[in-house]
């Protein structure tokens, strides 16, 4: 068969299409998407993005953070879930990655069936506070208050099945204390609302409450966390006054989807906690109230299972529903 010049430049041209769609195929191949269950700003996506950064330094790769807001987060992880298992595509996971399947029925995912462990990022409180006026200043005098007007007062939380719902309820309940449950639709609206005086209490984590705490709009009465946090070392803990075992740590973690080889689980794991001890990682951590906490993927396993277990006993107890 012969050749003229316009079927040689048909040829050439798709002979050069297929190159370039190799190529890119190619470039494509070598990217990390990280997966954020929420919206751009607030704690979770700052500490992905400025995880991000470092593991493209790190791998030589490009990691890019997208943004996967929805059904408190059901949205990235079940499409995380359902990703080829070649470390490709993770989830900025939250408390919510293990609470929301024992909520929601029709939920396409298990913390610990559908996901590999990759890396604990870092870990952050949540505050138990007060309007600036409210009477009492202390979590005892809180506490005694709260006894003396049962029924009378509410607290506010991030949202319905929220860790922070699950703090509130699981105070009540042990501190034998009785108040209305007011779930917002995120933590900015939460605090605000308290800061204007609209709701007596809240439970929210610290990096939506900081600004609020140093202009003395809110006030603080104690940790939910089972120790006290470095980020905020003076504030006592919910546990420390008397209600042993209560603990309700705030965390972000790397996940990739299940089957997720071995080698790359080590090697995404080295690079995240090289990450977490380099100084750019840690002012970018200050900067959100998110305290950068190393690990082995068998220390996530073993978080996940030790949160499924308690998050369940007190669903369970409070029969605390999802949106």
């Amino acid at each position: 068969m012969k050749f003229g010049g316009k079927h040689l430049a048909i040829l050439l041209a798709a002979c050069c299409a297929v190159a370039l769609g190799f190529e890119a195929s190619a470039q494509s191949d070598k990217i990390i998407r990280i997966l954020v269950p929420f919206s751009a700003g607030g704690g979770a996506d700052s500490a992905a993005r400025a995880i991000a950064k470092k593991l493209q330094q790190d791998l030589q790769e490009t990691v890019v953070v997208e943004n996967k807001p929805g059904a408190g987060g059901n949205i990235a992880f079940e499409q995380v879930a359902a990703s080829a298992p070649d470390g490709r595509t993770l989830a900025l996971a939250t408390n919510s990655l293990v609470i929301n399947p024992l909520l929601y029925a029709r939920t396409r995912f298990d913390a610990q069936k559908s996901f590999t462990p990759i890396a604990l990022l870092g870990r952050s409180p949540v505050l138990l506070l007060g309007r600036a006026n409210f009477p009492a200043n202390t979590f005892p005098e809180l506490l005694e208050y709260l006894r003396l007007n049962p029924g009378k007062l509410a607290y506010a939380s991030c949202g319905n099945g929220s860790i922070h719902q699950l703090a509130g309820e699981a105070l009540k309940s042990g501190g034998k204390i009785d108040m209305l449950h007011i779930p917002y639709k995120g933590c900015s609206s939460a605090i605000s609302d308290l800061a204007g005086g609209q709701v007596d209490l809240g439970m929210i984590s610290l990096t939506s409450a900081a600004s609020f705490l140093h202009g003395k709009r809110v006030k603080a009465f104690a940790t939910t966390g089972g120790a006290r946090s470095q980020l905020i070392p003076d504030l006592q803990t919910v546990a420390s006054s008397g209600l042993t075992g209560y603990s309700f740590d705030g965390w972000y973690a790397l996940v990739a989807p299940s089957g997720t080889p071995a080698a790359v689980v080590t090697r995404l794991n080295s690079a995240v906690n090289r990450g977490l001890t380099s100084e750019e990682v840690r002012k970018a951590f200050a900067a959100s109230y998110i305290e950068p906490t190393p690990s082995t993927p068998g220390d996530l396993e073993k978080l996940f299972a030790q949160e499924r277990v308690h998050y369940s006993q007190i669903i369970k107890a409070e029969n605390i529903k999802g949106d």
